[in-house]
């Protein structure tokens, strides 16, 4: 039977992640019988989150509180907003009424419900670039059409993106938002400057544009101080996405959205016939997370020194290893981007090295907007140990010099 013919037209739309290719690839090697080095995760260290007492939380949560197996309101447990609230205005500066707060299912699930109620076919979405690859693919799944804007070490290029708003304007093109990840962005890296911050902040109120501020990566900060965009907000721009996947682990999803009035009302209600909720013995356990202290006695304290020093330890590989290459110095986040000499074809690169040193690493082409990227890897150092790092690097390198 044809089956395409039963396809809504905006199926045309949905694409594969080349993130997923990747995995696949590397899932059939090591089914063959091959040892691989992964460099590609988007993920922290099982050793480093506290499984034992998330895994006591678990089952006393399952032992004690009936309703964690059962639906709860569509956005979230009361208490977990409650609690949630205090955090970020101790952690994150600034203040939120629960009402405002919608827990979903990890950060890429607010991404996707904001994007239903706020995104028409052919709406253009600003992003950075490169830009989150699941998140373009989210946006443009809804009919977005994608503009990005180049980065620098301070982060997007807020005077490329007003020379960019104006001609959207002039053409009487519909922008819709911003969407960025200002701390430890991935791919890159790069964190925004304060000054960038701040004149990001001064561009949405002058073209009167809406800011969507992914946080995933705000707790894994290593170095330098920062404001999140949402505490340095005056004009009510800037919708939040958060997740506490980079702390607990992926596997939990819970995230959330920040969103008041009638934008919250929408995804709320569009919510509902979607999850219902998200995972309900997740959201009681992560409020036993926050609310007996240990994200200050396990992720400040344990796992952000240990993410610290496996960064270190890529950097130092790296520059020993590839001294004559560019790549980003992070403060934040769990990747670094890797620059190949210029013309370099990356997608080859990466598939080379797998096949012929058994070193896992992510193309950057697909994280950019436009054409170019070409040339460069994504490396990550959150989930891999130093020696594997250590070997990961070392491999590259001699590949490296070997193809250039």
């Amino acid at each position: 039977m044809e089956q395409i013919k039963f396809l809504a037209g905006r199926a045309n739309w949905i694409k594969g992640s080349a993130l997923a290719e990747v995995m696949k690839k590397a899932a059939e090697l090591r089914a063959g019988g091959r040892k691989l080095i992964s460099l590609s995760a988007g993920d922290p260290d099982p050793g480093l989150i506290p499984r034992k007492v998330l895994g006591e939380l678990a089952r006393e949560v399952l032992e004690e509180v009936p309703q964690s197996v059962m639906y709860t309101p569509a956005n979230g447990i009361p208490e977990l907003r409650e609690e949630l609230s205090g955090f970020l205005k101790k952690y994150e500066g600034y203040t939120v009424d629960p009402s405002e707060i919608i827990i979903t299912v990890g950060g890429t699930g607010a991404i996707d419900l904001l994007g239903r109620v706020l995104i028409d076919p052919g709406d253009i979405v600003i992003t950075e670039n490169p830009s989150y690859i699941n998140s373009l693919l989210a946006f443009e799944q809804l009919g977005a059409r994608i503009v990005g804007i180049p980065m620098d070490g301070d982060g997007m290029r807020v005077d490329l993106l007003e020379e960019k708003l104006r001609e959207l304007e002039s053409r009487g093109e519909r922008v819709k938002f911003i969407y960025t990840i200002p701390t430890g962005q991935n791919p890159m890296g790069i964190t925004m400057s304060m000054e960038r911050r701040k004149a990001l902040l001064e561009v949405a109120e002058e073209h009167d544009l809406l800011i969507v501020e992914d946080s995933a990566y705000n707790f894994m900060r290593y170095e330098g101080e920062t404001k999140p965009l949402k505490a340095m907000d005056g004009a009510g721009r800037v919708i939040v996405v958060g997740t506490f996947s980079k702390v607990m682990g992926t596997g939990f999803r819970i995230g959330w959205l920040i969103a008041g009035g009638a934008i919250g009302k929408k995804v709320l209600m569009g919510k509902s016939p979607i999850d219902f909720c998200a995972p309900t013995i997740s959201q009681y356990i992560a409020l036993e997370y926050i609310r007996r202290g240990y994200f200050e006695e396990y992720h400040l304290k344990e796992a952000l020194p240990g993410y610290k020093r496996k960064r270190d330890t890529m950097l130092k590989a790296l520059e020993e290893g590839l001294p004559e290459a560019e790549f980003t110095r992070p403060i934040a986040g769990m990747f670094v981007m890797l620059f190949l000499p210029k013309g370099a074809d990356g997608m080859v690169f990466a598939s080379e090295l797998m096949e012929e040193t058994g070193v896992v690493t992510v193309p950057g082409k697909p994280f950019y907007t436009d054409e170019s990227g070409g040339n460069a890897l994504r490396l990550n150092f959150s989930r891999p140990s130093e020696e594997e790092i250590l070997e990961g690097v070392k491999r590259l390198a001699e590949f490296y010099h070997r193809k250039f």
